[in-house]
């Protein structure tokens, strides 16, 4: 399994033993200590993850997030258990999954293999869905409205593209928090909403009468192929 992982950590021990962990799978991996080094190295590189741990020497690592993301990079937030305020502020900011701070190395081995196995689960989906003037296409990763590109987050893509190859059906938040977050210490139903009104206002789908994304009262979300 190739990949390449940015990996944003300042305590220059842990990011030696987390390095060296992740180049042992294989995976090449881009190293840096502050949040100005992540950013030049995220101008200069490619990479398909960054693992940003959120106690950095020079800024919190959710700036760093918020300014590494690029289409179809995957981002891992590291927190502490006292950083329960920087989470809601991750989920805002587009962080994909959250982990402990400091990681053992083996879990987060075993975290990017599943975030890479599910990248290529996501790439070798078939089948365009076009809905109005939204294109969601699974195998470029895609989604445009009305001929232009809507830059999302991968958690984003997935969320709309669970719910659209079933238009109509309900999707409970607890169904879709199974299907989409998986197994996440720091999720909870709440995320959902927050992922789903950033959807609407990427896609300029009005939360207050909402024509591709309507909310069920009591229940979850639906998608909803314009007539």
């Amino acid at each position: 399994m190739s990949g390449c992982v940015l990996l944003v950590i300042g305590d220059d021990e842990e990011r030696l033993q987390l390095r060296r962990a992740l180049s042992g799978e294989g995976w090449r991996v881009l190293p840096a200590g502050t949040g100005s080094q992540a950013r030049q190295v995220a101008e200069d590189q490619e990479f398909e993850i960054a693992v940003v741990d959120n106690r950095l020497p020079d800024e919190r690592g959710f700036q760093v997030i918020s300014a590494v993301q690029k289409p179809g990079v995957s981002t891992v937030a590291l927190l502490r258990d006292e950083d329960t305020m920087d989470r809601i502020v991750g989920i805002e900011l587009g962080a994909d999954y959250y982990m402990r701070s400091p990681v053992n190395p083996r879990e987060l081995v075993a975290r990017v293999k599943q975030i890479f196995r599910k990248r290529e689960y996501a790439g070798a989906a078939t089948g365009k869905i076009v809905a109005g003037d939204l294109e969601i296409d699974p195998d470029q990763i895609e989604v445009r409205k009305s001929g232009r590109e809507v830059l999302l987050s991968p958690r984003e893509f997935k969320l709309l593209h669970t719910m659209a190859q079933s238009p109509g059906r309900v999707f409970q938040r607890s169904a879709l928090l199974r299907q989409v977050w998986g197994e996440e210490d720091y999720i909870d139903e709440r995320t959902v909403n927050v992922y789903v009104q950033r959807l609407r206002n990427k896609l300029d789908d009005s939360s207050s009468e909402p024509k591709m994304i309507e909310t069920v009262r009591g229940f979850g979300y639906r998608f909803v192929k314009p007539e």
